[in-house]
């Protein structure tokens, strides 16, 4: 394992936030749900929020990948072609996995 690098310090710093706080969402969002169910049928606002949980868990899985790769020094790089993402594109998208012309 090599050094996370200035560049993915600075996101992982970010991840670690976003990863909590979305923890925290999903955790209040599965409460919600646990208590409207004692009380409520099934109804649109149940879907709506396994959408939404889903998402998150989308979400969470994305960050800790992104995360292995700042511990294992390959955060930045490329999964398909290995070229550097430009950082403008980390700075939007901490967790991508591929530079913007593999993307498209």
């Amino acid at each position: 394992m090599t050094a996370p690098s200035p560049l993915g310090r600075r996101h992982q710093h970010r991840l670690l936030g976003e990863r909590d706080r979305l923890r925290d969402l999903l955790q209040e969002l599965r409460a919600a749900a646990t208590s409207r169910a004692d009380y409520e049928p099934h109804d649109v606002t149940d879907d709506e929020a396994a959408i939404q949980a889903d998402t998150i868990e989308r979400r969470l899985v994305a960050i800790e990948a992104a995360l292995d790769r700042i511990n294992s020094g390959d955060y930045g790089r490329c999964l398909m072609c290995e070229s550097p993402i430009a950082v403008e594109r980390l700075e939007a998208l901490s967790a991508t996995t591929v530079c913007r012309d593999c993307a498209t």
